[in-house]
């Protein structure tokens, strides 16, 4: 999926309205509990896949955790993309 965000700030508010929609959830039940800056080691943005190749470059973006009834969500931003995974 692709998105463009330039502040931590902006990918916070992305990820907490992509995973409300995803979870059919309200968002004011989802807490930001880390948003910030960071550099991936390589184009996967630190989310690798099994069996797929990446740029091995190093990529600028933003890492956000929210936290919905005691489960944690990870969101990963650089390069134009988004990825997720739960925790």
């Amino acid at each position: 999926m692709s998105v463009d965000v330039s502040s931590a700030a902006e990918a916070a508010h992305y990820a907490v309205r992509d995973l409300a929609a995803k979870l059919g959830i309200p968002a004011s039940n989802i807490t930001v509990a880390e948003k910030g800056e960071a550099t991936w080691p390589d184009s996967s943005l630190g989310m690798p896949e099994p069996g797929m190749m990446y740029a091995q470059m190093l990529s600028e973006g933003f890492r956000v955790v929210l936290l919905v009834a005691g489960k944690m969500y990870e969101y990963h931003f650089g390069n134009g993309l988004v990825k997720m995974r739960s925790l």
